[in-house]
């Protein structure tokens, strides 16, 4: 049974625009209250809104995670105030409570919507343009979904609202263009082009023709000019949305801070401008109490059937369909122990270790999907005898194009929508392009993987500019993102079981150059590091992680022709290192002299190493081995770093 239809006006227009003014008025009185917030846009934003949810949407309130709602997703985050109000008064979770508690501290009504904190709230938003093109994984997703498990247990829309600011950043072009060469046409975005941002009109800074621009991107395009307060021609112009093969573009018009008798239409409404008086003036001319946060049990009542209106479709879906994404679960969670890929004996790039990971994965999971930003085949990430999704619905094969931003934020709204597993790659050296993104997906605790490749000054001959030197460690960084850099096949494969596992996002860290196998290295790796290369009375420890590791294993055979022992250590994914037992991190490097070797920046190895040898500098243009060398990235070097430091 499909979402793409849901019952129609079910107020009378009396209690329509009450509800709305009730909407409004709580929009002004939480932010009082928190003395902080953004009144104007959702106030401006309520008739919409309105519309959606009591109207258009199909969803039931009792059942937040029914795998065939319709997806809702507030790209223009500042406005929370308006979601919250609606899980408020749709029953979605939150009481009233959690709205006089707004922006406070361990509140459910944080500043801007955050999955997984509030129930009902997609993806994470408030940087503009992420949900924008979240918006467009969320209809990725739905649509390969559908096209695997057909349109009678997956069949939904995604409804995005959009503002000035989120077609402003650069994001939405990639992302606008991205879904227009797919043909997402369960994807419709609503503009709200109120022409206002902080510092004034959007003249001061904006003169874009925005219906030119998605037209050409082969979007469908409906400009209704000042109609945000007509709930019926929304309604009709949402509802002829549905039935197109194009992803739709709805602009409207809207005045923010409207009905308020001083700051209708004034930039200042756009944050915290409304204070006692104002709000007074403004309840009086809607003709509602003014009294804070003001519901009347007939309005609470109301969105309150609206919020259970789809729950006769939801019980029937269930009984056809059960819990339809258990399987793809289960897969999931048995692959992240049982997986296992043979290699020879051999030198191997990592990026090809796990392409071999990536083609086993795909057999096994048939929603593993996804691609690289115009660099498939050099980044390992050709999903075998899979159709592209620009070409066939169930297709797995997504060539995101030079897109990186793009591609990462539709990553994070694929796995948001449940029941797929995305993946997505280029070069180390681009992760600067996806980060924004990547870290709302570690703030949301998403599960997707991030693959990149060329992940050194091994890229050799394409200079500074293509090697990446900050990356890994400014990846690190970022609270529970689980970022992997292994040392060689096996260890490859032990990173593609861990990031099964791991419940958010994985950073999966590729070589270009080949690398030895390392006697020691288990498939079996669960900590995060451990003894690569033990030695009886071990003098001095030598860490490190990726293709270093190799060189470490040499430095210590250079040690050891100079009758020094050398523990060599491993640690490829520092996350789970950081969640082991002090006594497990002390037995693994021991209480020895130790030294780092990374080809990258030396800032976070000092947590662990008396000496750091690295890279506090760019690279530079030349054969890879032959820049290892002029840089000090060598056996040689660690093996005299050693010795002087044991020296000491």
């Amino acid at each position: 049974m499909g979402s793409s239809k849901s019952s129609g006006q079910s107020m009378s227009p009396e209690l329509d625009q009450l509800g709305i003014n009730v909407i409004r008025g709580l929009a002004m009185d939480a932010p009082l209250k928190a003395n902080s917030g953004h009144q104007g846009t959702a106030m401006a934003l309520a008739p919409l809104a309105h519309v959606l949810f009591t109207r258009i949407m199909n969803f039931d309130a009792a059942a937040p995670k029914w795998p065939n709602r319709d997806r809702f997703v507030l790209s223009c985050g500042h406005a929370s105030i308006l979601q919250y109000s609606f899980n408020y008064l749709l029953g979605q979770g939150l009481e009233l409570d959690d709205l006089k508690s707004f922006r406070q501290l361990k509140s459910a009504t944080p500043g801007h919507p955050e999955a997984h904190h509030t129930e009902s709230v997609e993806v994470t938003t408030g940087p503009l343009g992420q949900g924008f093109a979240n918006s467009v994984g969320l209809a990725l997703a739905e649509r390969l979904l559908s096209a695997k498990h057909g349109t009678d247990a997956i069949d939904h829309y995604t409804y995005v609202i959009v503002s000035d600011g989120d077609l402003s950043e650069g994001i939405s072009h990639e992302a606008g263009s991205l879904a227009g060469h797919l043909g997402l046409g369960k994807l419709i975005a609503i503009y709200d082009d109120n022409k206002i941002t902080i510092d004034g009109s959007t003249d001061l800074s904006l003169s874009d023709d925005a219906a030119a621009r998605f037209r050409a991107y082969g979007w469908d395009v409906v400009e209704v000019g000042a109609a945000s307060e007509d709930l019926d021609l929304l309604e009709s112009t949402i509802r002829a949305a549905q039935s197109t093969d194009k992803p739709t573009m709805i602009i409207m018009q809207s005045e923010v801070g409207f009905p308020s008798p001083k700051l209708t239409g004034n930039h200042k409404a756009h944050g915290l401008a409304f204070d006692e008086a104002e709000i007074t003036a403004t309840k009086e001319v809607m003709g509602i109490p003014d009294e804070p946060f003001y519901v009347p049990d007939e309005v609470l009542e109301a969105y309150r059937s609206a919020g259970s209106r789809s729950q006769k479709d939801r019980i029937a879906w269930e009984e056809s369909n059960g819990d339809l994404f258990a399987g793809f679960e289960s897969s999931v969670s048995k692959l992240s122990k049982e997986l296992t890929v043979e290699f020879e004996d051999k030198p191997l790039a990592s990026r090809k270790a796990s392409q071999a990971c990536v083609t086993e994965i795909a057999s096994k999971i048939d929603t593993f999907f996804g691609g690289a930003a115009d660099l498939t085949g050099n980044t390992g990430l050709e999903i075998d005898s899979t159709p592209q999704a620009s070409a066939t619905p169930g297709g797995r094969q997504v060539y995101f194009g030079i897109r990186e931003h793009a591609q990462a934020a539709c990553l994070v709204g694929a796995a948001a929508h449940g029941g797929v597993l995305p993946i997505s790659g280029t070069f180390l050296v681009f992760a600067d392009y996806m980060r924004p993104a990547i870290r709302l997906a570690a703030l949301s605790g998403t599960h997707c993987v991030f693959v990149f490749t060329h992940d050194s000054i091994g890229v050799g001959e394409d200079g500074p500019t293509h090697q990446p030197v900050e990356q890994v460690m400014s990846l690190r960084s970022i609270p529970g993102l689980q970022v992997i850099r292994p040392a060689d096949s096996d260890e490859t494969v032990s990173a593609w079981r861990q990031a099964l596992a791991y419940d958010g996002p994985t950073v999966l860290v590729m070589s270009r150059q080949n690398l030895p196998p390392l006697a020691q290295t288990s498939q079996t790796d669960v900590t995060g590091g451990y003894v690569v290369q033990e030695a009886d009375d071990a003098q001095v420890t030598l860490v490190s992680a990726g293709s270093e590791v190799a060189l470490a294993v040499e430095a210590a055979e250079l040690l050891a022709a100079d009758s020094i022992s050398a523990r060599v250590v491993s640690m490829p994914n520092w996350h789970l290192f950081e969640r082991q037992s002090d006594g497990y991190k002390k037995s693994t490097l021991g209480d020895l002299p130790t030294v780092s070797i990374e080809a990258g920046v030396t800032l976070g190895w000092h947590k662990y190493a008396d000496v750091c040898i690295g890279l506090d500098r760019f690279g530079e243009s030349g054969p890879a081995s032959e820049v290892f060398k002029h840089l000090g990235i060598t056996a040689e070097a660690t093996h005299a770093a050693a010795k002087e430091l044991l020296s000491k």
